[in-house]
């Protein structure tokens, strides 16, 4: 009966500190929200004209020491729409991806595919997808920054 109940609380310490190790610190977390937005400052997105959507997020992943900054645009000029979210490393510049959605008149917006997208895991190959599902479902997957 001690032996159930010393490996009863061996899991529950065990799993206690597996989920721990899940999120990052938060002076991590706001050192890379910091970094996320100075990024975005410096970059040419905050003066993208005719913008109705302008935003980024950010997302530390502790296990690969990355500061990820997700940065969403929307667009409209004459009458065309313009879809767009990127993923870089915030602190080195890195590029892991990218997805751009251009309206077409007389079209609906799911039979139009995207003009580009990708997505490139850490160490991994790049990886073509054809749907904004497939990059939100890749980008939630590999980045954390589904939407």
């Amino acid at each position: 009966m001690r032996r159930i109940a010393a490996v009863a609380i061996a899991l529950v310490l065990s799993a206690g500190v597996s989920a721990q190790t899940k999120h990052a610190p938060l002076s991590e977390q706001r050192m890379c929200a910091a970094q996320a937005k100075k990024f975005y400052n410096e970059s040419d997105f905050p003066n993208a004209k005719h913008a109705t959507k302008n935003e980024f997020t950010s997302h530390y992943d502790a296990a690969n020491l990355i500061c990820y900054v997700r940065i969403n645009l929307t667009t409209v000029e004459n009458g065309t729409v313009t879809v767009a979210s990127y993923i870089f490393d915030a602190f080195e510049n890195r590029a892991f991806a990218a997805y751009t959605w251009l309206s077409v008149k007389g079209k609906k917006f799911w039979e139009v595919k995207p003009m580009e997208c990708n997505v490139k895991p850490i160490n991994g190959k790049k990886i073509v997808c054809e749907s904004t599902e497939e990059f939100e479902d890749m980008v939630d997957k590999f980045f954390g920054l589904g939407e």
